[in-house]
């Protein structure tokens, strides 16, 4: 029998992009997957469009950390996916991630954006195709993972932090796991992101993630994943159109640094 994928997906107001999320998990070449849905009660749609597609939904009133946690200890899967609200799989992804997984205890996605034919858009995808050609330079994240591993990497996080991470959820959750195994794995062209296309939606977005960083960072924990997540992109001169998208996308992020710096508690 095939085994079980736990998708786990947190929303809070997602009502935009949730539809095409949940679509391309369900026409997945791969069928035997639950999806669970962790929302942070929404006030726009986001429910009703759960409804519609018949998935298991856990409320949770936590920030991003928290609603990892709890979907994956409601999760019956051998294996647990992180997708975001916003993000779309190749539709063989899961069943290229399972065949892998012989192999490994954990596997990153390569991710590009969607909608790259904008130009904002663009400019995220400059970024992510230079992060994960040069992976010691940026951040490349996990994303699916044996639930027993994931569990044990949870249950290392000091649970008075836990309910306040926001953005650097997906950080942490990887850390604890890379401290327990290094054997991760990579499956090619398997997530997509639905990019902020206007500079109100990237202001905005990006003073949330600085905001909710600084409150996480005046807890005096995990500070050195937050300075590596954090620092400027080098200059590839072999790249220099991606290069030039990048470093222009890096310099959109100003409203983060006022999120970080005034937003939150120091």
């Amino acid at each position: 029998m095939k085994k079980l994928v736990s998708v786990t997906i947190p929303t809070f107001n997602s009502e935009k992009t949730l539809e095409k999320t949940l679509e391309s998990v369900k026409n997945q070449t791969y069928k035997n997957i639950e999806i669970i849905i962790i929302d942070g009660y929404s006030k726009d749609k986001t429910l009703e469009i759960i409804k519609e597609f018949g998935v298991k939904i856990v409320m949770c009133e936590g920030g991003l950390l928290e609603a990892r946690i709890a979907g994956t200890k409601k999760s019956r899967g051998e294996y647990v996916l992180f997708l975001d609200s916003d993000q779309i799989l190749e539709k063989t992804a899961v069943g290229r991630a399972v065949e892998k997984m012989k192999d490994y205890d954990y596997l990153w996605f390569y991710e590009r954006s969607y909608n790259k034919e904008k130009f904002l858009p663009s400019l995220y995808d400059a970024d992510r195709i230079l992060v994960q050609k040069y992976l010691k330079e940026g951040v490349v994240l996990p994303r699916f993972f044996k639930r027993k591993l994931l569990l044990e990497a949870f249950s290392n996080i000091p649970e008075e932090h836990i309910s306040i991470c926001g953005a650097q959820d997906h950080i942490v959750a990887s850390y604890e796991v890379e401290r327990i195994s290094k054997n991760m794995g990579q499956v090619e062209n398997a997530v997509f992101h639905l990019e902020p296309d206007s500079l109100i939606k990237i202001f905005k977005k990006q003073y949330r993630w600085g905001k909710t960083t600084r409150e996480f960072y005046g807890r005096n924990i995990y500070r050195e994943l937050i300075t590596k997540k954090n620092r400027p992109r080098k200059f590839r001169w072999k790249e220099p159109i991606l290069s030039l998208k990048s470093l222009l996308l890096r310099m959109l992020r100003t409203p983060y640094l006022l999120g970080f710096w005034f937003g939150g508690e120091k």
